[in-house]
């Protein structure tokens, strides 16, 4: 801010406006002669302060506006939401109860609704036997593991004991030649020899007589249904190199007789795929399935009685199938179809989650947020001063 004299031959510091002067805080305008005035008492202290004083004001006042607006929004949101959903709930419980009145008025019955999934046939904590189970000491629930019932089982100790009690509660599996309660190898061989022919498919032998297929929405299937959807799927002819990478092979410690895998498929769709009555042919895509998680329940004689699978543990892996494993991830993967059903879709939050559990929350957040930013500029705005006057007293 120098400005230069009339005689345009030295600048001097002292010739700005008056109300820069002011803005400096100083009491009075120097006189332009005095070259080097003395400066003023705690000029860049004052200067700061206010600065930072009215910036803050002004970040705040922003603050709050950007937060009465976004809780506007949130809200016409939810009541959107809700209107929304209580329309949807009167169509589609009038729809049930109209279909309800049909089928029974017609006997119009669904086979798969009057079949119910199998429950485990081996049971052991389930009788309320806590004491078959054995954890590992120093591993509660807080403080390091110091605090809380033990988290985390001892699987070979707890596997001894819910042996002994099957075999002594379930004679069959203990007269059974093929001994497979609680035995690693044995169930693991097994679960091979079905993967070996496609799950049973290409031998229906592997399969007890009750079998049934369980997966997140396809099912219970008898063992007749089973095969024929499979052969119908004809998955061999379409993905020839198609590799469903099963690992991880571990026994039930709490089910002996049952034993769990997972499974990162990867395929490579080069041949024709049958899915329903639409046929697809080869797109030479390759496609990876997210992890999914897989188990095989066979009875005493070694025969799988329920196969269940298909179940994502990680939507957030496979980007292609957007979180769908099984035949929908397939398919959606490839982008053949858009499925006519939810269920064949990506996962998609419901009306009422939307509303309750982020929006509603999401106002909450954003109005603490506002007031400990608030609380914050205040402490930090008011410690200046204080300094100050507690100055101005000492001296």
């Amino acid at each position: 801010y120098h400005r230069v004299t009339a005689d345009n031959r030295q600048p001097s510091p002292f010739s700005a406006p008056r109300e820069i002067a002011y803005a400096c805080n100083c009491k009075q305008i120097p006189n332009l002669k005095d070259r080097n005035p003395a400066p003023p008492q705690n000029r860049t202290k004052y200067t700061g302060t206010k600065v930072k004083r009215l910036i803050e004001l002004e970040e705040m006042l922003v603050a709050y506006t950007r937060t009465v607006i976004s809780t506007a929004g949130h809200v016409s949101c939810v009541c959107v939401l809700f209107g929304s959903n209580l329309l949807i709930n009167v169509i589609d419980s009038a729809a049930r109860s109209l279909v309800k009145v049909i089928s029974t008025v017609t006997a119009a019955q669904i086979e798969q609704d009057l079949r119910t999934p199998h429950v485990e046939r081996v049971r052991t904590f389930q009788d309320n036997r806590d004491d078959l189970i054995v954890c590992r000491p120093g591993t509660g629930a807080a403080e390091g593991g110091k605090s809380g019932p033990n988290q985390v089982m001892d699987e070979a100790e707890t596997l001894k004991k819910t042996v002994a009690y099957a075999k002594e509660k379930y004679p069959d599996f203990d007269l059974s030649s093929m001994d497979i309660l609680g035995n690693q190898k044995k169930l693991k061989e097994l679960a091979t020899n079905l993967i070996c022919n496609e799950l049973g498919g290409d031998d229906p032998s592997l399969l007890s007589d009750d079998f049934q297929f369980l997966f997140p929405v396809v099912g219970p299937l008898t063992k007749t249904q089973f095969v024929e959807a499979f052969s119908q799927f004809k998955v061999r002819e379409a993905f020839p190199t198609s590799s469903a990478n099963f690992y991880n092979f571990q026994v039930d410690p709490l089910e002996p007789n049952r034993i769990w895998m997972m499974s990162r498929g990867a395929y490579e769709h080069l041949g024709t795929l049958c899915f329903g009555p639409s046929k697809f042919p080869a797109t030479n895509k390759r496609i990876c399935l997210p992890p999914q998680c897989f188990s095989m329940s066979f009875n005493a004689q070694g025969k799988c009685y329920k196969l269940t699978g298909g179940y994502n543990v990680d939507r957030s892996a496979g980007v292609e199938t957007e979180g769908l494993g099984g035949m929908f991830g397939i398919v959606h993967a490839l982008g053949l179809m858009k499925l006519p059903f939810a269920e064949g879709r990506p996962w998609k939050r419901s009306l009422m989650w939307e509303a309750l559990s982020l929006r509603i929350p999401q106002v909450i957040d954003d109005w603490k947020s506002v007031l400990a930013t608030e609380m914050t500029a205040t402490k930090s705005l008011k410690a200046p001063e204080t300094r100050s006057g507690e100055k101005r007293k000492s001296q």
